[in-house]
């Protein structure tokens, strides 16, 4: 019984794993039907696709093997439009020293469209988001940077997504894989937050992170006071002094719209902190109808 029980369920993982990367390639494939078919409307001759990129423009393993599965799934829509070599791309975008990731600016755009022969390029942004990744694919005309198509999808958050996912990559240098900027990365409230930095000068401690709305522009709320908390490792417990969001700072409550997918300043203080303090334990900032909770923080002094 137990060695039946035991194929049972190698049996049921691997089906797991086999529905799980049927699911990823139905939605790539999905996608990238429907930009060949706006593709083909505009009688484009030739695209190129770009490295895919977080919403800070960092590209990491996920943004690159999702550009790589769009070249392939396009090639085979059989549109009649060519798309160039992504390994070719990459010798051209290397040579000329230009931008190799989805932000591209419309000087970069032209230049690259001349150098490739292109008349469009295919860019894309990767947004996590509780179990999935939120894919956005844009069509830019190549001599004028201009999205003339947009396309989004979701894919499942597999731990071999997570795992691409959190690898980040130098854009000067694809290949060597470097920890993410962020100190941690966390979602809340159909929000995304990343801590950047963790200071303490003169017996107050900022948090300085990013925030970010994805899909749409919506309003954030948040408390510079006490009912935003901090707990040191010795057991103290500190109220808010000031938060900031934008341009919009107090003492008290602020809010804020934040315009979809634009990453927005933020930061919260915290006064009359010990010297003695070793390290975080939690950052609990209360938002207008959620809570964020940064554990384990690292401290610089």
């Amino acid at each position: 019984m137990k060695l039946r029980h035991i194929v049972m369920l190698a049996i049921f993982f691997c089906l797991a794993a086999v529905y799980s990367a049927s699911a990823y390639e139905a939605e790539i494939k999905k996608m990238s039907a429907t930009m060949a078919e706006k593709i083909a409307v505009t009688k484009k001759a030739k695209i190129a696709v770009v490295d895919f990129t977080d919403l800070q423009g960092d590209v990491t393993e996920l943004g690159r093997f999702i550009a790589e599965e769009f070249s392939v799934a396009l090639v085979g829509a059989g549109k009649g439009f060519k798309v160039v070599d992504r390994t070719h791309l990459k010798s051209i975008i290397k040579e000329n020293k230009l931008s190799a990731t989805g932000l591209i600016d419309p000087a970069t755009a032209r230049k690259l469209g001349k150098i490739a022969g292109v008349d469009a390029l295919i860019t894309g942004t990767l947004t996590p988001f509780g179990d999935s990744v939120r894919i956005t694919a844009k069509v830019l005309e190549s001599s004028t940077a201009e999205v003339t198509d947009a396309i989004a999808g979701d894919i499942a958050k597999t731990e071999a997504v997570k795992v691409l996912l959190a690898t980040s990559l130098t854009p000067g240098d694809i290949g060597k894989g470097k920890p993410r900027k962020s100190l941690q990365t966390l979602e809340a409230g159909g929000f995304i937050f990343q801590l950047m930095k963790c200071e303490l000068s003169n017996g107050t401690i900022t948090f300085s992170f990013l925030i970010t709305s994805p899909g749409k522009d919506k309003e954030i709320g948040m408390y510079g006071n006490r009912y935003s908390r901090l707990f040191d490792y010795e057991g103290n417990e500190y109220g808010a002094t000031e938060a900031q969001i934008g341009y919009t700072k107090g003492d008290g409550y602020i809010d804020k719209v934040l315009v979809s997918d634009i990453p927005v300043k933020a930061s919260i203080s915290f006064g009359g902190v010990s010297p003695k303090i070793t390290g975080i334990a939690l950052l609990e900032i209360n938002c207008n109808k959620f809570k964020v909770q940064f554990r384990k923080v690292p401290l610089s002094k």
